[in-house]
């Protein structure tokens, strides 16, 4: 349901103003002429301080998100706190009438999940889920060529992602991360889901707590899925390889294959019957305010990402990431760190 109200732009708050929440979506949304951004919450009076500073002394601020809602004139929220606070914010915000963009995962369980999803159909208002990687251009490209058929019935895709660890403090924990794989991957499963159109059958999952051993969640795993058409995607993650690699991710059909490689912006793709090879750099919007991640590597995606949000939220139009497929990532996620602990692998309908 699109708001009649918002013809002088739309008044936005957002929850958890840290850091992800200040870098990321903050300094975003400012980039964006019909959005105002009225007030933020954030459990930290530095991270409040930083907020006002980049918006201005008429942004309210508080410590305690609930009391943020309540603030007069709002049309929607920016949902970037904790994984584990995730349910209870959106449900609260549905209730108060606001379009929300919940930062991923959509929540750490299924019941999470559909309970939010239930909140938005009662309410009418947009949901839309944090997964900016189906926003940048370099992904966007991919989606094109899958689509025209440039790959052929597509097989298998991987993505490899050897990288140096996740930001300290509750990144670092499993009851308020869900699990490593809940936080770090649900971005990829849902590329994965998105490019292959399939449904995931089947999750076989290894994984360890290797290396960072400060820490309560896992530094490495590989997890295969089996999709209904016989399709197949795996993931290869490594919390504790800070230098030599990028993120890879690629797809193969009977026709082609495409790579790509996340912080170059660079994509090759290779014909099979003709040989042909062909390379090019795929950019994002320069207007885009730089986020790195605490490996140093750049998130993209995300203006892109707020503005379909401001879109939908006018509109009334489903979001490109809604909450069913957001609710699938988080299934694929829970099934692979369930076959981690049982050694074994795990059908889908058991979660979905």
């Amino acid at each position: 349901m699109p708001n009649k109200s918002l013809n002088n732009g739309l008044r936005i708050a957002v929850l958890g103003a840290g850091w992800f929440g200040r870098e990321a979506h903050l300094k975003n949304l400012l980039q964006i002429d019909e959005v105002e951004v009225l007030a933020a919450s954030s459990r930290s009076d530095s991270s409040l301080q930083q907020a006002s500073e980049l918006v201005g002394p008429s942004l309210r601020t508080g410590n305690d998100w609930r009391e943020i809602l309540k603030t007069d004139g709002l049309d929607a929220v920016i949902i970037s706190l904790t994984n584990d606070q995730h349910h209870a914010a959106a449900v609260a915000a549905f209730e108060a009438g606001l379009h929300v963009l919940c930062e991923k995962p959509l929540g750490i369980s299924m019941q999470q999940c559909n309970e939010i999803i239930a909140a938005a159909s009662a309410s009418g208002r947009v949901l839309q889920v944090g997964h900016e990687m189906r926003f940048q251009r370099l992904y966007q490209q991919v989606k094109e060529m899958v689509d025209q058929g440039d790959l052929g019935q597509l097989q298998l895709m991987w993505c490899h992602e050897y990288r140096g660890p996740m930001r300290p403090g509750w990144r670092s924990s499993e009851v308020l991360t869900g699990g490593t794989i809940v936080e770090k991957n649900s971005h990829h499963f849902d590329l994965f889901g998105w490019l292959l159109e399939d449904k995931p059958q089947r999750v076989v999952a290894t994984g360890g707590r290797n290396v960072l051993l400060d820490r309560e969640i896992l530094d490495n795993a590989q997890v295969l899925i089996e999709y209904e058409s016989g399709a197949r995607a795996v993931l290869e993650l490594c919390l504790f390889a800070p230098y030599g690699g990028d993120t890879e991710i690629g797809v193969v059909g009977d026709a082609g294959r495409i790579d790509t490689w996340n912080q170059d912006q660079r994509l090759v793709y290779h014909r099979f019957e003709s040989g042909a090879k062909t390379e090019c750099t795929v950019t994002d919007s320069e207007d885009e305010a730089g986020f790195q991640d605490a490996a140093g590597r750049i998130d993209r995606g995300i203006l892109a990402e707020l503005k379909h949000f401001v879109q939908c939220c006018r509109t009334g139009e489903q979001p490109l990431t809604d909450g069913e497929s957001a609710k699938t990532s988080v299934a694929i996620c829970l099934a692979a760190q369930t076959s981690i602990q049982r050694q074994e692998s795990v059908t889908m309908d058991e979660w979905l």
